[in-house]
């Protein structure tokens, strides 16, 4: 069995993070080394994580940063000191289930897959069932390169990847957040463009982490209205603070140098492809912004019809944004039935 480093981005968790690293003891599969990056804790997360760094059967190493970095970035750095086959993101609040390392690793080694994502049992702060995060999985399946959605996100939690995966690009290359005004893209988002783009994907439909929500959650909220929950479903709406069309040109641009890499890499072959598809998606979204930015109905038709006749509705795995953004776009960008904002 390949070995798994697991990495966790601490900041004033005291209050769950006993409960975690008590999960990460009982795994079936336990990890060959945890890294714990602490951001700034001003509560008595060290003196948890130094107790247990004592008493852990597997290497812990504490990371303390002299400045903050927010949640993704902690993450991403923490994960340049990994060592194992494959890394599994850890919050600081949740609850593992004692057969997830092995069944990610095992699954992601049989499969010949790069990321592996499950489902999870939803808790409250004081441990209480109340649902299912799905993350839109319903069945356990593979999916290849360029068959999920551009825009999409796998949660941290849930992930374990090759460190090939993560070492393919870069994180200092990575732009601006997808669906946020401010910030570049967090950890959980930059390792899903990179397998859904030159990657293989392992969606299991086990739950394999109790996910814990409560009020200092770092992760956008899963709830919200019903009318919420569909836009999320359906997709995102352009907007122009946004500009989607420099963060695919981006991606497109750092695809285009790892598909020049010489020697043996993993994902070079699958990178020429996604950066021409990275390229088309830049060009959709240019389209889709003058689409939500326009106040004249007339153009906003000709600029909806543009798209389409573009194929920018086209099947994602064929280049296109898909036919649910053909729905959104033509509700909220071209009929404007629905107040515009962004949306995950």
């Amino acid at each position: 069995m390949p070995n798994v480093s697991v990495v966790m981005a601490t900041y004033n968790g005291a209050r769950f993070l006993d409960e975690q690293l008590a999960s990460l003891l009982r795994q079936t599969l336990m990890p060959s080394e945890l890294i714990i990056s602490d951001d700034g804790s001003a509560d008595e997360t060290i003196a948890i994580v130094q107790r247990f760094q004592m008493e852990a059967p597997f290497p812990v190493r504490v990371i303390r940063n002299p400045e903050r970095l927010g949640y993704g970035a902690n993450f991403l750095n923490a994960t340049r000191q990994a060592s194992g086959d494959f890394i599994a993101f850890c919050d600081q609040d949740d609850i593992w289930l004692p057969g997830k390392l092995e069944e990610a690793a095992s699954a992601l080694s049989r499969y010949d897959c790069d990321l592996h994502v499950h489902t999870a049992k939803v808790i409250d702060g004081i441990g209480r069932e109340t649902g299912l995060f799905t993350q839109s999985i319903t069945k356990t399946e593979i999916v290849g390169p360029l068959s999920l959605s551009p825009w999409g996100v796998f949660y941290g939690f849930s992930m374990v990847f090759r460190r090939e995966l993560f070492e393919a690009i870069d994180p200092a290359l990575r732009s601006r957040h997808t669906f946020e005004f401010d910030g570049l893209l967090s950890h959980d988002l930059w390792i899903y463009f990179l397998a859904a783009s030159v990657g293989r994907t392992i969606m299991d439909s086990q739950p394999l982490v109790l996910y814990r929500r409560h009020a200092s959650n770092q992760t956008p909220s899963i709830t919200g209205t019903f009318v919420d929950r569909m836009a999320r479903r359906i997709g995102v709406a352009a907007h122009p603070m946004l500009r989607r069309d420099e963060i695919a040109e981006s991606r497109s641009v750092a695809l285009e140098k790892l598909s020049s890499v010489q020697g043996p890499n993993r994902y070079s072959d699958k990178a020429k492809v996604a950066s021409i598809y990275w390229r088309r998606i830049a060009e959709h979204e240019r389209q889709r912004i003058a689409l939500y930015s326009s106040s004249n109905t007339a153009k906003r038709a000709f600029t909806f019809c543009k798209i389409i006749a573009g194929g920018g509705y086209r099947p994602i795995s064929n280049g296109g944004l898909g036919f649910p953004l053909f729905v959104r776009d033509g509700v909220s960008g071209l009929l404007r039935l629905r107040r515009q904002r962004p949306s995950t």
